[in-house]
């Protein structure tokens, strides 16, 4: 890591780093997927019963997702999501 990284980690703390970390893997999990399945944004949306905008601003980290839409959005894409120590099957799911 660069100096200026470990002075920030130092400021905020390891814990908030370790937060925008996740945050941001649950953000590029979502668009992969969605877009490995061929699903606009819209699609997506559509099948949760939310707005566009709201996937679009999970997607790019502006948000985080509530716990039923992150469920809903899970569902729609046929992948888990699971809180606390990783897994060891990587398949299909994300740690938080």
């Amino acid at each position: 890591m660069s100096k200026a990284f470990d002075r920030y980690q130092e400021a905020v703390g390891k814990a908030y780093i370790d937060r925008l970390k996740q945050e941001a893997a649950l953000a590029a999990t979502i668009k992969t997927e969605r877009r490995r399945q061929g699903l606009s944004q819209q699609e997506l949306a559509d099948a949760i019963g939310k707005p566009k905008s709201t996937i679009g601003r999970i997607e790019a980290g502006i948000t985080v997702p509530r716990v039923d839409t992150l469920l809903a959005i899970a569902q729609v894409l046929h992948i888990t999501f699971s809180l606390g120590e990783a897994s060891t099957d990587t398949n299909d799911k994300v740690s938080l």
